[in-house]
């Protein structure tokens, strides 16, 4: 018989919550239209999900690097992946919108190495691109 416990389930049928699940379509996030102190507290929330993001697919430093919130060009994109995905879990999203969220993702990882790459950054040394 094969465990179809998820690795994460405490108890062995439910997992933790650990993220807000939307009930209906998110709101698109413009970063320039939000002062620095907004800016501050909208990254916090996008961290949250950053950190599962990385964790859940085992990402690594080519497509995510610990300077990540020091370089706008990620953080758009973050930002883009993490709407496209609250949208794709909605409670109110059609059956196939997880699945097109995965083919995002995977053109939304090319897009993160290169960028990744333009900014050289290195673990621990963080190159501001500036």
């Amino acid at each position: 018989m094969i465990n179809s416990t998820p690795p994460s389930a405490p108890d062995g049928f439910y997992p933790e919550p650990v993220l807000y699940q939307a009930g209906g379509p998110p709101m698109p996030l413009m970063w320039a239209a939000h002062t620095v102190e907004q800016q501050k507290h909208h990254l916090e929330a996008l961290d949250t999900w950053v950190v599962w993001l990385v964790h859940h697919y085992r990402l690594d430093r080519r497509y995510v690097p610990e300077c990540w919130t020091k370089h706008w060009e990620l953080i758009e994109e973050l930002s883009a992946l993490h709407l496209a995905w609250d949208a794709a879990y909605a409670t109110t999203a059609h059956g196939d919108e997880p699945l097109n969220w995965h083919e995002r993702f995977g053109h939304a990882r090319l897009r993160l190495a290169e960028w990744v790459a333009r900014a050289g950054c290195r673990p621990g040394e963080h190159r501001s691109t500036a």
